[in-house]
């Protein structure tokens, strides 16, 4: 807790592997487990495989740890949002995270924005909130398009999101510093979820938290100030030069726990 502050940390499992297999599950759920977070967050497809072929909800409820995020391609496979859907609502995970897929650079904004309208509706009738996550080369990339689209979704069924080190990296009409918060800054009262990473030309997103070019001593202001609720999925692209995932993943958790106090 930091001043009232209700807040808990997840891990998304990029940084142990894209389409991480079965065999690499455990590590992942052991790293995370002894790096100090409370939650995992991980892809539809991986999510499903494992469900399916792993112990994994099993290893997850034995450390105590939440399925906080599932990050959604996305595409009009309305009976794949769904399926999914129902396997968060089994397992009381509140946030899917639409990325990519139909939504690439040059596609038509209002047909997407009608498209994360109607995932945002299916969703919530599991009780799942549906957010857009801003992301390189894709529909979204600049603080701008990322405007313009979370615009174009109706705030009763669609909801805000940011991946920080996506928009240090990306939103470049900014001074990167700020470019993560002058987001925040601008449409508090759309944010729902978020995602913590950072950036640097050096290591692009394969950057610890609070070891790249976000000011995130701003962002933490911010998020006291509005006084954010919930959880948060911290990720990396994977890990910086010759250190382990676990070692990255502790250097964030640190990082954090000593900037914003949880």
């Amino acid at each position: 807790m930091s001043e009232g502050l209700d807040i808990k940390l997840a891990c998304m499992s990029l940084m142990w592997g894209g389409d991480l297999s079965n065999e690499e599950m455990p590590a992942w759920i052991d790293d995370v487990s002894a790096a100090g977070y409370a939650g995992v967050a991980t892809f539809e497809r991986v999510l499903v495989r494992f469900i399916e072929e792993t112990d994994f909800v099993e290893r997850i409820t034995d450390r105590g740890l939440s399925l906080v995020s599932v990050d959604l391609v996305i595409d009009r496979d309305f009976d794949r949002v769904n399926r999914v859907c129902e396997v968060m609502q089994q397992l009381g995970t509140k946030h899917l995270v639409t990325i990519g897929g139909l939504a690439q650079k040059g596609a038509d904004m209002n047909e997407i924005g009608d498209l994360l309208n109607q995932i945002g509706e299916i969703a919530l009738t599991y009780g799942v909130r549906a957010c857009f996550h801003n992301h390189t080369h894709h529909t979204g990339e600049t603080l701008e398009e990322t405007e313009e689209l979370l615009h174009k979704t109706d705030p009763a069924k669609f909801f805000g999101f940011l991946d920080v080190g996506h928009a240090t990296k990306d939103f470049v009409a900014q001074p990167v510093e700020q470019r993560a918060s002058i987001f925040l800054e601008r449409n508090w009262d759309r944010i729902d979820f978020l995602e913590f990473k950072d950036w640097c030309e050096d290591s692009d997103l394969r950057t610890e938290v609070g070891a790249g070019d976000c000011d995130y001593e701003s962002v933490f202001r911010i998020l006291k100030e509005k006084r954010y609720s919930g959880w948060i999925t911290v990720e990396q692209n994977g890990p910086t030069g010759d250190k382990t995932p676990l070692e990255c993943a502790k250097a964030s958790r640190d990082f954090i726990r000593q900037g914003l106090g949880v």
